[in-house]
């Protein structure tokens, strides 16, 4: 049997009897005023470690102190990695930290479609958020049309491989990779579940030839309160970064309590 086998069973076995609970982070993208925000709080309650919320950016600054009394670690869903200057629209990491942030999110694939976000911008991003003190959760995805043209591994190692080319190898404890395949995002669709295994388990051995070992792997594509034990029962994955079902707090709460009992 060849090593790269070896290695495959190895990381199933341990991560079917040694796993954590699972990651659980809500991006609510454009939505949430302060007082939905507020009440979305007070109807989610208190939760224990692994969980995370990215809302907008004004209500993020109201919410911080609300979510840090909650035990949810938060953070703001893009920011620059210039300190400050002529951005207009923008946000920068001492505006964050002054916050109490702990985590960033980007890359998301919103951002580099309707946005154009590059590659270039994403590895200036990533190297400051961690140099500055925060861990950063780095999405990565193909669209629809790639998944079928059999570029998908192509284009998710490429991402990875420019997004990441500007840490140390020690600075890489700091990062967390949320693979979204596109095409299930805000569709209602997610992937099924042999091809999330065999994108995660592609991943994983895609970090561990380039990095000697895997980092944190979340999956974000329509994950909901029905599907998330399910696709949290897969080996390679280590989490969630959920949109649509982060925003109603019965249904996140499910999906936090299943990620619990995976």
């Amino acid at each position: 049997m060849d090593r790269t086998k070896v290695d495959q069973i190895i990381h199933e076995v341990v991560a079917k009897y040694f796993r954590k609970p699972l990651i659980v982070a809500g991006n609510w993208k454009m939505n949430m005023t302060v007082r939905e925000g507020l009440d979305f709080l007070e109807k989610l309650g208190s939760t224990e470690g692994n969980v995370l919320i990215f809302p907008p950016y004004t209500t993020l600054a109201v919410l911080a102190p609300e979510m840090k009394k909650r035990g949810i670690l938060y953070g703001p869903q893009n920011f620059h990695y210039e300190d400050s200057g002529a951005f207009t629209g923008e946000i920068s990491i001492p505006m964050i930290r002054e916050l109490g942030c702990s985590f960033l999110l980007a890359g998301h694939s919103e951002r580099r479609g309707y946005y154009n976000e590059t590659d270039e911008a994403l590895g200036k991003k990533v190297a400051k958020g961690i140099r500055s003190g925060f861990q950063v959760m780095l999405c990565i995805g193909e669209s629809l049309e790639e998944r079928r043209s059999g570029q998908w591994q192509r284009k998710l190692t490429e991402q990875i491989v420019l997004d990441l080319r500007k840490l140390e190898k020690e600075e890489l404890d700091s990062i967390l990779i949320a693979y979204e395949p596109i095409w299930a995002i805000g569709t209602g669709v997610s992937a099924s579940l042999e091809e999330i295994n065999e994108t995660h388990s592609f991943l994983k051995m895609t970090m561990r030839e380039m990095f000697g070992r895997d980092l944190p792997l979340l999956y974000g594509g329509s994950v909901n309160e029905k599907n998330a034990q399910e696709i949290g029962s897969c080996p390679y994955v280590d989490g969630f970064l959920i949109g649509g079902a982060s925003l109603n707090p019965e249904k996140f709460r499910k999906i936090i309590e299943v990620s619990r009992g995976v």
